[in-house]
């Protein structure tokens, strides 16, 4: 019997670009699937589109989300709990899906049928699908646990194709975060821990678009985004202490943190400061001499030293450089070979 994918879909105020996904969507050659979109409360014509579609193909199911809060996680949970597929895979509607994604994705999908989710290659692009092709997603010899926590996850939201049991047994979408939700379902799955496997050796089938107006680009240093990003690390830091594995991944711990922390302090959220480094110190992710050190270039930033270089510049690099990040390897690695749209 052939598996139903529901393709999982938040929508708002995309209607000059959602026909490009949907024409993606329309074009797989794998025809299990049905299509969920959840308006997230449009203001422009998004609305007359997607309906547009659900009048002509049957798979296609819209709906309006129907409680608080507002985003996108909002509305893919509603798409899951209103969906009939056995699989999940999640499309924004600025992605586009190659031909084969989901045939690939099944088929891989069905040779490991004990895998709660499989993990696949994705490309970005800016206009059209070839004109990067830089890779997301890179493997790597490094714990793909600490790979999220230092800032190199291996995929995003869109990288996976879900069983809908197990991303239901899970606990979905977190609805209350503002950024890093992917960031906390990986997380949390590799946690949990559920069983995958990646299959980064396949072509990339989904196209990730570079996009300026992306909501998770926009307002990134706001207080409510930041305090996404507090929520996120106070879980990982918990769960890790939890399982007894803070000794594993102390080290990617402390990357995250330093992230977070100097964060705070450029943007000025001088009243988050207190909480990040509060749990820093409860966890021992830095010494002493290191959160006192923040403490200073926090002081010093709120005071607008910055004003004297002289006497600023040098607690900056001390502060900065308490964590050397890993190199960053995301989308560093071109695709070389023809790509199918």
């Amino acid at each position: 019997m052939n598996k139903v994918v529901s393709i999982i879909t938040p929508s708002f105020n995309r209607g000059y670009i959602i026909h490009e996904t949907a024409k993606s969507i329309f074009n797989q050659t794998y025809p299990h699937w049905e299509w969920v979109i959840v308006d997230d409360g449009s203001t422009d014509n998004t609305w007359d589109i997607i309906q547009k579609y659900a009048a002509e193909d049957t798979r296609v199911k819209i709906l309006k989300r129907n409680r608080e809060p507002k985003g996108a996680c909002v509305c893919r949970n509603i798409a899951i709990e209103n969906c009939t597929g056995e699989y999940l895979i999640f499309v924004d509607t600025d992605d586009l899906m190659a031909d084969y994604c989901l045939q690939q994705r099944v088929d891989a999908m069905n040779d490991n049928p004990d895998c709660d989710f499989v993990i696949f290659p994705m490309l970005l692009f800016k206009n059209q699908p070839d004109d990067l092709k830089l890779l997301w997603n890179v493997d790597s010899d490094v714990d793909d646990l600490k790979r999220i926590l230092q800032g190199n996850p291996v995929c995003q939201g869109t990288g996976p194709l879900w069983k809908k049991s197990s991303f239901k047994h899970i606990g979905m979408w977190k609805e209350d975060l503002m950024l890093w939700q992917d960031i906390e379902l990986h997380i949390r799955s590799l946690l949990w821990p559920m069983k995958y496997i990646k299959r980064l050796d396949l072509r990339p089938d989904v196209f990730l678009r570079v996009s300026d107006d992306s909501l998770s680009r926009v307002g990134f240093y706001s207080k409510s985004k930041m305090n996404s990003r507090i929520a996120v690390y106070t879980f990982a830091c918990y769960r890790i202490a939890e399982l007894n594995k803070l000794p594993v991944y102390k080290d990617a711990l402390q990357v995250m943190g330093a992230d977070i922390v100097s964060s705070v302090i450029r943007s000025r959220h001088f009243e988050q400061l207190d909480d990040i480094l509060n749990l820093c110190e409860k966890y021992s992710i830095f010494n002493d001499s290191e959160i006192k050190l923040y403490k200073r270039y926090a002081a010093a930033t709120k005071m607008r030293i910055y004003k004297l270089p002289f006497l600023y510049n040098p607690i900056k690099e001390k502060a900065e450089h308490i964590v050397t990040t890993p190199e960053n390897t995301l989308a560093k690695i071109k695709w070389e070979h023809p790509i199918g749209v």
